[in-house]
């Protein structure tokens, strides 16, 4: 335990917002200072119920030396924008998926926080799980053999007003993307954190279902892995009903699938040595996206800002770093460049 919390303040007081603020609220070594938002509003309907004081001026909440940490909840788009100056600051930065829209801004980020000496920490919480930890461990010890293929399935399903009541969501300039940079990331993310990095990719992607969008709703990627695994990645917002993601892992010695968008579990475990695993049965979840982490989970982000906590505590790099967090940007983009201009693109 510190001698003194790590003080937050968070930029943004969406719905991502307030689960963060429930988060740092409740733990004993950190400290809710401050919700910003351009919403005076909104941040005082944030402070209401989790604490810290509103306020829509960001620079003077950078030169306040009552904050050590600014966790960024905003636009994509706007990551590298509220983080960066939050670095400058001498602030650590927490930043919600994906890192930034772009690479090279991701870099402006990473880089600013390198030369600043501060932490800066990706949120990708489904890593947390212990069910994502037991089968990281059983690949790493190789209980699956010779990776064959590896497959990530996100159906998920987005009404209209999903997009046109949002400022931002399914826009260019600030979603950078559609169903696999917003709802798709956290899928990849663990797809690459179990299968392994991945060497090329060929996708399409396309608007199936929504009027009035920048991007894709619908997107599907043939990949190929450094170690010589082949896959398939969909995402989606336009399939109805909602499905929970899976994950399919095969290798010459078995299979494991893990099932769930937010709470993640084993749905099937057979190896040629162990046999199969009596599986646990899960019901569906009755809400998605944000709404469901606040409803079904928020024990892994939990598990993730506590890492960042400790990570500031014990000067030692966050489990989810700035080049961690990257990981899943650079395919995504490198999937966009493939659909966009029908080639197969090499990473």
């Amino acid at each position: 335990m510190p001698e003194k919390p790590i003080r937050f303040a968070i930029v943004g007081a969406g719905m991502i917002s307030q689960l963060h603020a429930k988060v740092i609220a409740d733990m004993a070594d950190a400290e809710l200072v401050a919700i910003c938002s351009r919403d005076l509003d909104r941040a005082k309907d944030v402070t209401n119920q989790f604490g810290g004081e509103p306020t829509t001026d960001y620079d003077a909440l950078l030169s306040s030396d009552d904050i050590d940490t600014v966790s960024v909840c905003t636009a994509s788009g706007e990551h590298a924008t509220f983080g960066v100056p939050a670095a400058k600051a001498g602030k650590h930065v927490l930043v919600e998926k994906p890192i930034e829209i772009h690479l090279d801004k991701a870099d402006e980020l990473i880089a600013a926080c390198d030369s600043n000496s501060v932490k800066l920490g990706v949120i990708f919480q489904l890593r947390f799980l212990d069910a994502c930890q037991e089968v990281k461990k059983a690949i790493d010890d190789g209980v699956l053999g010779n990776p064959v293929m590896a497959d990530c399935y996100m159906k998920f399903y987005r009404p209209q007003e999903y997009y046109s009541d949002s400022r931002w969501k399914g826009t260019q300039a600030l979603d950078g993307g559609g169903a696999l940079i917003n709802q798709g990331i956290h899928g990849l993310d663990l797809l690459l954190y179990l299968a392994g990095d991945v060497a090329s990719v060929k996708a399409y992607k396309d608007v199936r279902a929504h009027d009035n969008i920048e991007v894709e709703d619908t997107c599907v990627a043939a990949v190929r892995y450094t170690n010589g695994a082949l896959g398939v990645i969909q995402a989606t917002t336009s399939v109805h009903p909602d499905f929970q993601q899976r994950i399919e892992l095969h290798g010459s010695e078995g299979t494991i699938i893990l099932d769930g968008t937010e709470d993640v579990w084993i749905k099937h475990w057979e190896t040629f040595k162990d046999g199969a695993r009596e599986i646990e049965e899960r019901a569906p979840l009755e809400h998605h996206g944000a709404a469901a982490v606040l409803e079904e989970g928020g024990e892994a982000h939990l598990r993730q800002i506590q890492d960042f906590v400790d990570a500031i505590v014990e000067d030692r790099e966050p489990l989810i770093n700035g080049s961690e967090g990257r990981r899943s940007l650079d395919v995504v983009r490198a999937i966009y460049r493939s659909a966009e201009e029908g080639t197969e693109i090499q990473l």
